[in-house]
């Protein structure tokens, strides 16, 4: 009798590309924990752009930067920083979500200042993009932050939320974003975000394949009236989330009408990531997504 009907090529070909992600991001990771930077460039993809934002700075002022790279030469530079200063021990994931053209991670890591003895763990998230072959596409992360510790400007009459309240209000925070995107309405999504947004997000109005670095609200307003003067949104679904008051992931499946020409209809997969402020809205949002087709 048959109970749970569904093709079995589908779930085989999902299977295999989520294999496929999650074998690609540990090979990485395993390169991590040897810190040779030759190494390290093996396990990318063999062709630019690549998406990296993997020293991210939070300053006194809660302010955020995170800087991109998307050069072979930049993120060699990065790792000769990153690895260079100190030496990844182990990667305990504590989630994991194997999305087919991507792995998301949330890892306890040990690690140790280079030269000195004293072990230490942290936290992080990551979103490690990956093609059809050989490598990954990008490394995307983020340390876990208190939300006291994010957004500038002066402390908000509302308190911070954490624990399971923070979970929730980030949730309904996510929810207002997607249907900003579904009315197609610039200030909609906008009101969602900390006057100091930093969002790291595939640049679809130029189809660059590259990240385009927002740093401010104006800098998202103009993406995003672009972006919406080039692509109807006609439905936005979620397919994967996952919530801690510290971070959402998420990955989106977008469905957009093309507004010139001969008014293409095509879907596009986004995975991101969001981090909350102090004033409970968005500070950071950085992921890739799916090529157009």
């Amino acid at each position: 009798m048959k109970v749970i009907e569904i093709d079995s090529e589908l779930l085989r070909e999902y299977a295999e590309a989520s294999i496929h992600a999650g074998t690609e991001a540990w090979t990485h990771m395993e390169a991590e924990f040897v810190g040779n930077v030759d190494g390290l460039m093996k396990t990318l993809v063999s062709k630019e752009p690549l998406a990296y934002t993997i020293v991210p700075e939070i300053f006194p002022d809660g302010s955020v930067k995170s800087p991109i790279s998307s050069t072979f030469k930049g993120v060699r530079e990065c790792y000769v920083f990153v690895r260079g200063r100190s030496d990844l021990l182990n990667v305990e994931l504590v989630n994991e979500i194997r999305g087919g053209w991507y792995d998301f991670q949330v890892g306890v890591n040990t690690g140790r200042v280079r030269g000195q003895d004293k072990i230490t763990n942290s936290v992080t998230i990551g979103i490690f993009p990956v093609s059809k072959g050989k490598g990954i596409t990008g490394e995307l992360v983020w340390v876990m932050t208190p939300r006291e510790r994010l957004g500038t400007g002066p402390a908000p009459t509302e308190p911070a939320l954490e624990g399971f309240a923070g979970r929730r209000q980030l949730l309904t925070l996510h929810k207002q974003f997607l249907d900003g995107y579904r009315a197609n309405d610039v200030e909609a999504v906008l009101e969602t975000m900390n006057d100091g947004i930093q969002a790291n997000i595939r640049n679809y109005v130029n189809d660059t394949g590259t990240l385009i670095g927002i740093e401010s609200k104006s800098d998202y307003r103009a993406y995003l009236k672009e972006f919406f003067a080039r692509f109807e949104v006609l439905k936005v679904d979620h397919l994967q989330r996952l919530t801690e008051d510290w971070y959402l992931f998420a990955e989106s499946r977008f469905e957009l009408r093309e507004r010139s020409g001969q008014g293409r209809e095509f879907g596009i997969h986004t995975a991101e990531f969001f981090v909350p402020a102090k004033d409970n809205r968005i500070i950071v949002q950085t992921g890739h997504g799916t090529d157009l087709p």
